[in-house]
């Protein structure tokens, strides 16, 4: 028996305008570009570890968000295999005898609708939620803990040689944390179980919002938009800084809190119509909530407005 910890990195449209969100977003809505795992033996030693590149076929352009988070260059990708080769490759090294494990079901929902999208037919085995485990056995089911703080909790500190969002070696401290939990636990509780994506599903939460909206300007000072809905309980919450634009002029985010679940991301996505806008807003939590992170984000979220409005006086 081996244990496998899996990471998953992803890219995601430019646009909801673009061309190829238009023809594959309804079942493609993010398209992975890079697998990292460890291996553990029975004693839960590392003995392995396994890094793939993907090339992207149809969200080819690294999101600008994507590139500075991950690292990941543009030239990576053109000289790298698709997502079957991969896969393949992948399953090759986990061997027959395995248990897979991610942080989050975000990996498992976004690895099933490639496998789908893709028609990927090799048997996947079943992939548990360690971040789940984790919450279960802190006594605190409701809200996740991100990776760093759950490395805080268990005394595990960042190395440079192991940055953040780079699937490898987030799954590499992701295996440390596996480590230092009781063994004999039952995992059959906590099978990760893939979230539908994509626009044509029918399950949304409170915090979504389609809507017809005559200028994007107007859209970003509405109600909705400056007190968006946690995704979590649906309570209203507070954007203190304002929208910023992500990779173009029809995207744009927002930070705000929930007094019971942390940070929130609120997504507003425009696409142009004869009459005006098509609006998609969402709003998800942050993976990351420990509070120096937190107050981090509020501060660059002020300066990239402050930076904004500078330029709009030029």
């Amino acid at each position: 028996m081996h244990y496998i910890i899996m990471d998953l990195e992803w890219n995601q449209p430019i646009s909801l305008s673009s061309g190829a969100y238009k023809r594959v977003g309804d079942v493609l809505q993010f398209e992975l570009i890079q697998i990292g795992a460890y291996k553990l033996d029975e004693k839960r030693r590392l003995v392995a570890s396994f890094s793939r590149t993907i090339r992207p076929v149809h969200y080819r352009k690294l999101h600008p968000r994507i590139k500075r988070i991950t690292g990941i260059r543009q030239e990576d990708l053109i000289m790298a295999p698709d997502f079957t080769s991969a896969m393949k490759s992948f399953l090759n090294w986990c061997g027959e005898d395995v248990m897979l494990f991610t942080w989050g079901n975000d990996d498992t929902s976004i690895l099933s609708q490639n496998i789908n999208f893709y028609k990927f037919e090799d048997n996947m085995p079943d992939v548990y939620d360690l971040q789940q485990l984790f919450g279960t056995l802190n006594g605190n089911n409701k809200n996740r803990f991100g990776l760093r703080k759950a490395m805080d909790m268990y005394n595990i500190k960042p190395s440079s040689e192991h940055p953040f969002h780079c699937a490898v070696d987030d799954a590499y401290y992701t295996a440390l944390i596996f480590q230092r939990m009781p063994e004999d636990l039952d995992y059959g509780q906590f099978i990760s179980r893939p979230k539908m994506l994509g626009k044509k599903t029918n399950k949304t939460s409170a915090s979504d919002r389609r809507a017809q909206v005559r200028t994007i300007s107007g859209a970003l000072r509405s109600k909705e938009a400056l007190n968006p809905l946690c995704p979590e309980c649906g309570r209203k919450t507070k954007v203190s800084e304002g929208y910023v634009p992500q990779g173009g002029e029809t995207d744009f985010v927002a930070l705000s809190d929930c007094a019971k679940h942390g940070l929130i991301y609120t997504y507003m996505q425009f696409t142009k119509h004869t009459a005006g806008y098509a609006l998609y807003q969402y709003s998800t939590l942050s993976e990351e909530q420990h509070p120096a992170y937190v107050k981090t984000k509020h501060l660059q979220w002020k300066n990239k407005i402050a930076k904004l409005k500078e330029r709009k006086n030029k």
